[in-house]
């Protein structure tokens, strides 16, 4: 009995141990340990952080998607346009996901500031903005900029696009 046991046995091995543990997991754990952090990943959140020459920069965070988040998104963006600011910037560094309806409402705005004489500047976009927009071919519509210091260094020397 005893040596069949150890025959049993004698099948194959994982040297290395399993792959499985310790690997970067997204699931139910980290969504729980986020909420309890109080970071919501689904969640959107747009605020007005600072000025460069008088252009006001939107820091968004989030995600832009269709539904709720999309409208809020257009929703802050377009009261920056009804206060008569047609130029302001978009940081986008902090966003972690962008769909078709996202990246319609950046269009959008866009074209909406140009009418008015203003511009759109995209600040620092996270590699899932930019690889998106690449993909439809809008990323050279835009002014993208590194930081709001070569923000500030683009509106001191370069006039007003017309």
């Amino acid at each position: 009995m005893e040596r069949r046991k150890q025959q049993r046995r004698k099948g194959p091995t994982r040297v290395g141990g399993d792959r499985r543990i310790n690997r970067a997991y997204g699931g139910p754990e980290r969504r729980v340990a986020d909420r309890r952090s109080g970071l919501d990943r689904r969640k959107f959140d747009v605020m007005v952080d600072y000025q460069v020459r008088s252009i006001p920069i939107l820091r968004c965070s989030g995600r832009i998607t269709i539904g709720d988040t999309a409208k809020d998104f257009s929703a802050k963006c377009y009261e920056m346009l009804q206060r008569n600011r047609p130029t302001f910037a978009l940081d986008l560094s902090r966003i972690n996901h962008i769909d078709s309806t996202g990246v319609g409402a950046i269009a959008s705005l866009l074209t909406s500031a140009r009418t008015r004489g203003g511009d759109l500047k995209l600040i620092a976009p996270s590699k899932k903005v930019e690889s998106v927009l690449r993909t439809t071919f809008l990323y050279e519509l835009f002014h993208v900029l590194s930081s709001a210091q070569e923000l500030a260094e683009f509106s001191m020397g370069s006039p007003a696009r017309g």
